[in-house]
């Protein structure tokens, strides 16, 4: 099995740039990589492994970046695997069930659909992973509990990685969907995703987080927001998670274990969002919420 890592990706003013990346050195990362973003804006980059001590050097960047300005709402932080091994392995990556509905296959596999399945056509590893990881399926399971039921009208993927929830969601009967990721490089294969599964026409894809400036006129009307992140990450965006929900609409938030549950749980409530209930795989969960 590959190296697995956390990515750290924080949205920082070009010309605190420089300062900023000396900080997340000085803090433990590696090496950190500046890419161009619009409007005076530059993306840092950097990776820690997957491993004891993680935590802490992410909270020490979180801390070094705060005394600059960046606030949590301008970091993303997401888990990535090892693309060589995954570039090196394409043996084990076949088509596989997902739900009672969903097929989750690579563009090698030319076997059929099962019948009764809709099949989501996803390259893994691109940067994000293989689409198999328990958070990423608890996300999409609740997906597909949604669009069985309603399919939304306005769909909203907060920190869209791959783009694989939005995805899922325009091919399950969403009308529009929203995608929305500090990473450039996400939005770009969100792009590629939508287009490779025909669904280019229905998605747009933004460099931006959740707010009001992205939500445009989507504020208070999206009826299902999808997000899957960390505990910190999901626990600031509840209040901007209930500012872009219709009322009535409904979410999933995934990517936290099992033990941290009662503390997003305790976040949602406190930004006025209702917890409707919980969903666990192995040691991962997620929640399901609704704007009053």
């Amino acid at each position: 099995m590959g190296e697995k890592w956390i990515e750290l990706i924080a949205q920082v003013r070009a010309d605190l740039a420089e300062e900023a990346s000396a900080r997340m050195l000085e803090a433990g990362a590696s090496a950190v990589e500046r890419r161009d973003g619009a409007e005076g804006a530059s993306f840092l980059v950097t990776h820690f492994p997957l491993e004891k001590g993680a935590t802490a050097n992410l909270r020490a960047v979180e801390a070094l970046l705060a005394g600059l300005g960046v606030g949590k709402s301008a970091i993303t932080i997401r888990r990535i695997e090892d693309q060589d091994w995954i570039a090196r392995s394409r043996d084990h990556f076949q088509g596989a069930a997902c739900g009672e509905r969903f097929w989750i296959r690579p563009p090698w596999d030319e076997g059929e659909t099962p019948a009764g399945r809709v099949a989501l056509l996803l390259e893994p590893g691109l940067a994000f992973g293989t689409g198999r990881h328990p958070s990423t399926r608890l996300a999409l399971l609740a997906i597909e509990s949604r669009c069985a039921r309603n399919p939304p009208d306005r769909m909203v993927d907060a920190g869209c990685g791959s783009g694989i929830l939005s995805v899922a969601a325009l091919l399950f009967g969403a009308k529009r969907a929203l995608a929305l990721d500090l990473d450039p490089r996400a939005v770009e294969e969100t792009r590629a995703l939508a287009k490779n599964n025909g669904v280019a026409n229905r998605i747009t894809a933004r460099n931006a987080t959740l707010d009001s400036g992205a939500l445009k006129d989507w504020r208070g009307r999206v009826d299902f927001i999808a997000a899957n992140l960390f505990l910190d990450a999901l626990s600031a965006l509840a209040p901007r998670v209930r500012e872009a929900l219709a009322p009535g609409g409904r979410g999933v938030l995934s990517g936290i274990g099992c033990e941290q549950t009662d503390a997003l749980a305790r976040a949602c409530r406190e930004a006025r969002l209702e917890v409707r209930g919980t969903s666990r795989l192995e040691e991962w969960a997620s929640l399901e919420i609704a704007k009053p």
